[in-house]
């Protein structure tokens, strides 16, 4: 008799990460496989589930206009409690450290239902860096009953913790998500601007902790476009905080502001940059994988091996650092590796394994 599994989302990265692992839970013969959409991000959310074949089979809508976090997460964990006791899942899978993750495991656990949670092990050890999302992902670990680790870094953190629940290193899915969509190849109706430039620069900022220097990171990027060789292009995120804060300080600028690409658009759009600024997760795990140079504008990241391993810069929120070594990336004076520090490609394959095999034992920290 095999077991029933329900993969929980709502944001965009979720559903990028999860989507090859939900493929291959629904092609399982041991498993039933169902699909949770909380519309965390619904005006974000790309139809990548549609893509790889598994669209949610519960979306739960729960975004309200002027709705604050904390009463997201109370309906979150209402509804989500009431659709496991209704569905009655061996299993809730979740991802990251979002919100929707955090109360799908909350939930779970007042359920009895096992938790396993992909991309296990992230840490700053700073509450604040990423604020909430480093408090989030620590308090699924004391619910997890599999602890699927994207790196040996982030398994020693939980080794360290004494967390519960089994540590398996399987890499992160998102190498998996990534080879498919190239091997799918660019959409014939995508759109691109022509290179008009001799050095591209793609920057996304979102971070919350970042708001605070938003002036000084959007000087630094003004500063880049200002410079003969550059064009810079700016996907703007809809947060209103920053929304607002780019209309006000890039009324004249040279940067061009653009609205949030597809998923698949945006991967292909990447492939045409010389350099990626960003503070995203996602990016810091995409822009390696496509051979693009990355600084990333935080004082610290939960994904140390990009940084460690040379795949990319920590730059902070410092105008001139950003500045001055966007400018040495351009004069070739900083050089990069290029591949993924988060596996092989064979994420999801590994995570559906022990989920079938919750016994089998694990082979050191190693995939």
């Amino acid at each position: 008799m095999g077991i029933k599994v329900a993969a929980v989302f709502g944001t965009r990265p979720e559903a990028i990460k999860l989507a090859p692992v939900c493929r291959m839970l629904a092609d399982a013969t041991d498993i039933v496989y169902c699909g949770i959409d909380t519309g965390q991000h619904q005006h974000l959310m790309p139809p990548i589930m549609d893509r790889f074949g598994v669209p949610p089979a519960i979306s739960l809508n729960l975004m309200t206009p002027g709705q604050t976090l904390i009463e997201l997460e109370s309906r979150m964990l209402k509804e989500l409690s009431a659709v496991f006791r209704r569905e009655s899942p061996d299993v809730v899978m979740v991802q990251g450290d979002t919100a929707t993750a955090v109360m799908a495991a909350w939930a779970a656990f007042h359920e009895g239902v096992a938790v396993a949670h992909v991309e296990a092990g992230l840490r700053t050890y700073r509450p604040q860096s990423p604020f909430p999302e480093e408090t989030f992902r620590r308090a699924i670990a004391t619910f997890s009953r599999w602890n699927f680790a994207p790196s040996v870094t982030a398994a020693q953190n939980l080794l360290r913790e004494a967390v519960p629940g089994k540590i398996v290193v399987t890499g992160n899915p998102v190498v998996d998500a990534l080879a498919q969509i190239l091997r799918w190849g660019l959409p014939s109706k995508t759109y691109f601007p022509i290179k008009e430039k001799a050095f591209r620069i793609i920057a996304t900022i979102h971070r919350r902790e970042n708001h605070p220097y938003l002036p000084d990171i959007l000087g630094a990027l003004d500063a880049l476009a200002r410079h003969p060789y550059v064009e810079l292009f700016f996907p703007l995120h809809p947060n209103p905080a920053i929304v607002q804060t780019v209309h006000r300080l890039w009324n004249e600028s040279p940067v061009h502001i653009i609205e949030p690409l597809e998923y698949e658009a945006w991967i292909h759009f990447m492939q045409t940059a010389d350099l990626i600024i960003s503070d995203s997760g996602g990016v810091q795990e995409e822009a390696p994988i496509l051979g693009v140079p990355l600084l990333v504008a935080r004082e610290e990241t939960e994904r140390p091996e990009v940084i460690t391993e040379g795949y990319g810069l920590l730059v902070g929120h410092d105008r001139d650092t950003i500045v001055t070594t966007a400018i040495k990336i351009l004069r070739g004076q900083v050089r990069f590796k290029q591949g993924s520090p988060y596996g092989d490609g064979k994420a999801a394959r590994r995570i559906v394994y022990y989920l079938l095999h919750p016994n089998a034992p694990v082979d050191g920290l190693s995939m």
